[in-house]
């Protein structure tokens, strides 16, 4: 059987802490930026902008809505989401 070709996706506890009583459209926007974080963390979509930051890569929720900011640990195909802000 090959390796898998996807990434795991975590959450920072703050993250998580977040997420927790959010709205349901901020958890559905994760919840797509998880799926295609799972696939190609170094790729955006027409629906979320991916913009390459000195400490993190952040998506743009549409709109200008909010971000995810996210590292991507190569090596163990692994990806930590460290950054959410939702006005």
């Amino acid at each position: 059987m090959p390796p898998s070709l996807a990434y795991q996706v975590v959450l920072a506890r703050r993250v998580g802490e977040q997420l927790r009583d959010a709205p349901p459209e901020l958890r559905g926007y994760v919840a797509g930026v998880v799926a295609l974080l799972r696939t190609d963390p170094s790729v955006g979509t027409a629906a979320f902008s991916v913009v390459g930051g000195p400490e993190y890569t952040t998506i743009v929720f549409p709109d200008g809505r909010g971000y995810l900011g996210y590292h991507v640990v190569e090596e163990r195909r692994l990806v930590v989401l460290v950054d959410l802000a939702w006005p």
